[in-house]
């Protein structure tokens, strides 16, 4: 016993080992970054250095010292806030990749724009749309107060305080225009409602860098007009800088935001318009589930949008053998392919489909998530009718094992979703009254229990109360997709 506690120790010991040299890792790349940064906004005013010699100058090197302190300290503190609201964000590398390429690629663009055109075009909202949209919303929040102020601070060191009524105009607009734009990314789904919120938004914080100067100097109208001008401009920049790299970075890092997956959930796709036609039982199946997902996830405070399009595209693997899967069969039984099959080979035919859904997603370079959870979302589970009809016909056990998924099991509370959702939508059509409700919430408790008995949902954190959360749902919501309808009767003839 003493011999197993040690090497846990060990064990625990080697793990946290681990997890402080990546944090120590990551650290030093944030501050090797401060330090690119403040290079850039040194070198952006190059028209003070008469020869090269200037910039090797002591007074420079110490304003670039103190710029790399500053935004070491904001991009340290953004870091530890990310991992603090995400701890799932800890092992992630890709958080400090999008951390720091969205902040350079803003700098860069604040540094080309400001310094070219005017300070107040200055598209400082950009990097938090893109964090916002990457990783995380509150995250983006955050990201924007800590780099405008980050801004404000370094445009007073490389610009002087003559430039302190814009800085502080940008400042202020940046921070209001963030917070509105990013709080409603999930209500703007598509780029198109984003960029129509983007032009009402500016058109409102246009006004504050106009009462700024309006208040500094009330004579000056035109350059009153012009800063809302700007402003408004700067707004309409960041949100078309966006449009431009955010589909770039989803490529390149591999991540859903709320726009791509509002594509993916157009039935337009290729991939379920090819569903529609070769399955077609199967297609009504997904959408009917990818419906009654989107509310149960929104219900225990999941992304519902992810959901939905995970329940769209789980089962795309059944095009390979479609007439194998009662959902795509005319329902006569002398016209079901396995009655010439032996119950191994149509399992075989069955559980297939969990690879095959993942191999078709991974082919079209969906987000990870959906291919994941197109193999996870039936586990380990059983095809019992199968199994039972094996055990008919011979008295030897079985291995269950023969005769089951072959997993993983859900590894996310999506896809324990997609699970229970997919087998409850399946499972209700075979019922003939769901109306009386104590016998439906039952039926539906007794297959959420099942799967949970078998250890289904031990290894994706999903809790009693969110298992409860959607059961309760699903009794609410279930039935009234499948209400009975009267019945219209030809009128009898006199």
């Amino acid at each position: 016993m003493k011999k197993i506690t040690s090497t846990n120790a060990s064990s625990n010991e080697t793990a946290k080992k681990i997890r402080n040299r990546e944090i120590a890792i990551r650290i030093v790349t944030l501050i090797a970054v401060s330090f690119v940064l403040a290079i850039m906004l040194r070198v952006s005013r190059i028209d003070e250095f008469n020869t090269i010699k200037d910039f090797f100058v002591g007074r420079v090197w110490l304003q670039i010292f103190i710029i790399s302190v500053i935004l070491a300290a904001m991009l340290s503190t953004l870091y530890f806030y990310s991992i603090y609201i995400r701890r799932d964000l800890r092992k992630d590398k890709k958080l400090v990749q999008v951390l720091t390429a969205s902040i350079v690629l803003t700098f860069a663009l604040v540094l080309l724009f400001g310094t070219l055109i005017n300070l107040y075009i200055a598209p400082l909202v950009l990097c938090s749309l893109l964090v916002g949209a990457l990783l995380d919303k509150r995250i983006g929040i955050v990201t924007n107060i800590l780099i405008s102020q980050a801004f404000f601070l370094t445009a007073m060191i490389v610009l002087g305080p003559d430039k302190i009524i814009e800085s502080s105009a940008a400042l202020i607009t940046s921070m209001i225009t963030a917070i509105f734009l990013i709080s409603n990314l999930d209500k703007a789904r598509t780029r198109f409602r984003f960029t129509v919120l983007g032009i009402l938004v500016g058109l409102c914080t246009a006004v504050i860098p106009m009462l700024i100067n309006l208040l500094v100097n009330p004579e000056d109208v035109i350059a009153m007009l012009m800063s809302g001008l700007w402003s408004f401009l700067s707004v309409i920049l960041s949100i078309a800088l966006q449009m431009i790299f955010l589909p770039i970075m989803e490529y390149i890092f591999r991540i859903n935001t709320i726009f791509r997956l509002g594509e993916l959930c157009s039935l337009e796709n290729p991939l379920l318009k090819k569903l529609a036609v070769t399955a077609p039982g199967t297609f009504n199946h997904s959408v009917a589930v990818g419906n009654l997902a989107e509310i149960c996830a929104d219900a225990i405070g999941e992304n519902p949008q992810l959901a939905k399009v995970c329940a769209y595209y789980h089962d795309v693997g059944k095009m390979k053998n479609a007439e194998y899967f009662i959902e795509n069969q005319s329902g006569l039984p002398e016209d079901n392919p396995h009655n010439d099959l032996i119950p191994e080979v149509s399992v075989s035919m069955i559980v297939s489909h969990v690879q095959a859904s993942y191999d078709m997603i991974k082919a079209e370079k969906l987000p990870d998530i959906i291919a994941d959870v197109s193999r996870e979302h039936h586990g380990t589970t059983p095809v019992n009718y199968f199994l039972y009809k094996a055990q008919s016909y011979t008295e030897d056990d079985l291995n269950k094992l023969e005769f089951s998924y072959p997993g993983p099991k859900p590894q996310s509370k999506i896809a324990a979703i997609i699970m229970i959702v997919d087998t409850v939508e399946a499972a209700s059509r075979a019922i003939a009254n769901l109306s009386n409700h104590d016998q439906f919430r039952k039926f539906i408790h007794n297959l959420i229990k099942g799967k949970s008995d078998i250890g289904q949902f031990e290894e994706c954190g999903i809790t009693f109360k969110d298992l409860k959360t959607i059961e309760d749902t699903l009794v609410e919501f279930l039935p009234s997709m499948y209400h009975s309808r009267i019945q219209y009767t030809k009128p009898s003839e006199k």
